[in-house]
């Protein structure tokens, strides 16, 4: 292997990453407070896409306002989830676990129905390749890279210094505790719906740039940030991180060495060696 080959795949391999641990991220932050898996994030990834490529590529309104009402149809989306369909389960893991699995297969068969098979693409918003040593990467990736890298900063910064953010995590570390205290936990569920659905937002919308959009594109996605979930912690944002960029780098150098039909094999193998470990995942805590 060259060190221009090697270092193709490293930039590839943190590009999806980041991709994957962007998306994962929403789906780690609502079983981190709610402890409901949300198999329904996957179809928000594709909803966004869509909404994008409508409102950008069809009927010409400008990317970075399309992609705000992206962000407002996928967390309302997330919200009317999270109302209709896990509040009268009462957060039940396992009853909220096949509900999602039930709304997931609804919105997929109503988008296959409604928008057809055929593939659409978004426009690239940053035309263009540039060269990075001996490697070229589209200016696509390098802005998709960068987008991501931020969204997650301002996670961090958001849960951390605002007052939504610190109630978000006082539920998470003791929900009694935080009742008593006097933060409303509906209106905290109601926000972690909300962060989620603009994270898979722009997810759907940096992968419908890259790769187009289908009715199926939110299905592998979501996996991979199953995958990524179990590996890093499930609730653990810095678990969520790492793993994403490793399963990145991991499906980078898989898909190149051995061939992409590989890749899912190999991660579920990563993922059994590590949770035969630790079967916690690398950060993760007792449900």
């Amino acid at each position: 292997m060259t060190a221009t080959l090697a270092l193709q795949i490293g930039i590839t391999g943190l590009v999806m990453g980041l991709i994957y641990m962007l998306i994962a991220l929403g789906v780690t932050l609502i079983f981190g407070i709610m402890r409901v898996v949300n198999f329904v994030h996957g179809e928000l990834v594709m909803l966004s896409a869509f909404a994008v490529y409508y409102l950008s590529a069809e009927w010409g309104i400008n990317f970075w306002l399309a992609l705000p009402l992206a962000m407002l149809v996928s967390a309302f989306t997330g919200i009317l989830c999270q109302k209709f369909l896990f509040r009268p389960l009462r957060y039940d893991i396992l009853n909220c676990f096949i509900i999602g699995i039930g709304a997931s297969f609804a919105i997929r068969s109503g988008s296959w129905a409604l928008f057809g098979p055929e593939p659409r693409a978004i426009p690239a918003l940053v035309p263009g390749v540039m060269r990075i040593g001996g490697a070229f990467v589209s200016q696509q990736r390098v802005f998709t890279a960068a987008v991501c890298v931020v969204l997650a900063v301002a996670l961090f910064l958001f849960l951390q210094y605002t007052r939504p953010g610190k109630a978000m995590r006082a539920v998470e570390q003791d929900p009694e505790a935080a009742l008593l205290m006097g933060i409303n936990i509906e209106n905290v569920y109601v926000t972690v719906f909300v962060v989620s659905g603009a994270l898979a937002a722009v997810g759907g919308a940096l992968l419908g740039m890259l790769f187009g959009v289908d009715p199926e594109m939110g299905a592998e996605p979501l996996l991979k940030s199953f995958i990524i979930v179990q590996i890093g912690g499930m609730g653990s944002i810095l678990g969520t991180v790492i793993a994403g960029l490793f399963i990145g780098m991991s499906d980078s150098i898989t898909e190149t060495t051995l061939g992409g039909e590989l890749a899912f094999i190999i991660d579920f193998a990563i993922l059994m060696l590590i949770l035969i470990v630790r079967p916690k995942g690398l950060f993760g805590y007792d449900v």
